[in-house]
């Protein structure tokens, strides 16, 4: 009994969570719950009073409290997003962390390699590669602090896009070179069809970047062993679509709506290092840019994403 007396007590509750009372969900429960009752004996009396049919007064009674029911739903809906979107965030920032020590240990590594060969007195036939290795690493965190910004912009609708002509292939052509490294060390092979003498596009040259190396860097991510990607551009009516075929595990048909939800991972893709950003990113420049943007998928076939921006 002193337990479930226990359990009303919300102000110690709220206290304990260190939250005000009208952000505290236990509070706003029992205030629900008080006005409700409040709410309906009110109802039947004024309708007992003023109607002389009781069967009308019930149906006010029961009119009202239909209503709080549909509001207590909805205070409820709106307490489980809250809740889905805490813990996504819990989950960011874990990926995050992982994210940023894994790229921080390999540079500390070949910094520490290069000390002690240097220590030795050894040739530095090596150096180029370790300096390689340091470039990459190094574009990998900012690309990722980058992706962290761009979030930030999106959330604050600060986002202002710098529009200019340019090429959509020579664009793609310089972050493809910039991934392929990375893509023969995954044993992938990058391959670019794009149609001959397409006409320039009109966006920000360095938010479509950024969606491009989001769209390749999951493609070769998600390509399990070796395998290919083919990277197309063609010109349908007054637009450019681009698209990225892989041939990786896919996406889950159950889970294909929230892909470009901000800090969403497949379940199938929980031990593949990302920040669950790129996609929603992808989403927002593209929007911004008068585009459209989708995907196809199957299971264990992989996954085509696509964009359009205008020519003019």
């Amino acid at each position: 009994m002193v337990g479930f007396l226990q359990h009303f007590n919300v102000v110690a509750e709220c206290r304990a969570s260190k939250l005000p009372l009208w952000q505290c969900p236990p509070f706003l429960f029992l205030i629900m719950g008080v006005i409700t009752i409040v709410s309906m004996v009110a109802t039947f009396i004024i309708a007992s009073r003023y109607t002389e049919e009781p069967e009308v007064a019930a149906l006010i009674v029961i009119f009202v409290t239909a209503l709080f029911l549909v509001m207590g739903n909805l205070i409820i809906a709106g307490f489980n997003k809250v809740s889905e979107a805490n813990r996504m965030k819990s989950e960011f920032i874990s990926i995050v962390s992982h994210q940023l020590r894994s790229p921080l240990s390999i540079f500390k590594w070949t910094l520490d390699v290069i000390d002690r060969e240097s220590k030795n007195g050894k040739n530095h036939d090596d150096l180029a590669n370790f300096m390689a290795t340091l470039r990459d690493t190094t574009e990998n965190m900012i690309r990722l602090v980058n992706s962290l910004l761009e979030v930030s912009r999106i959330e604050a609708r600060t986002v202002v896009l710098k529009k200019e002509r340019f090429s959509l292939a020579e664009l793609t052509q310089k972050v493809i070179e910039n991934f392929r490294r990375y893509a023969e060390a995954s044993g992938i092979f990058i391959r670019f069809e794009p149609e001959t003498l397409l006409p320039e596009v009109v966006a920000d040259r360095e938010r479509i970047a950024m969606v491009l190396q989001n769209f390749i860097d999951n493609a070769i991510r998600y390509t399990r062993g070796s395998g290919h990607i083919l990277i197309t551009i063609n010109k349908e009516d007054n637009n450019l679509r681009w698209a990225v075929k892989d041939e990786g595990m896919g996406i889950p048909p159950d889970q294909q709506k929230y892909i470009f939800q901000k800090f969403f991972r497949s379940s199938q893709n929980q031990h593949t290092r990302g920040s669950g950003v790129g996609l929603y990113i992808a989403k927002a420049v593209i929007g911004a840019s008068e585009g459209k943007i989708g995907f196809t998928s199957k299971e264990s076939e992989g996954s085509t994403f696509w964009f359009t921006l205008p020519i003019t």
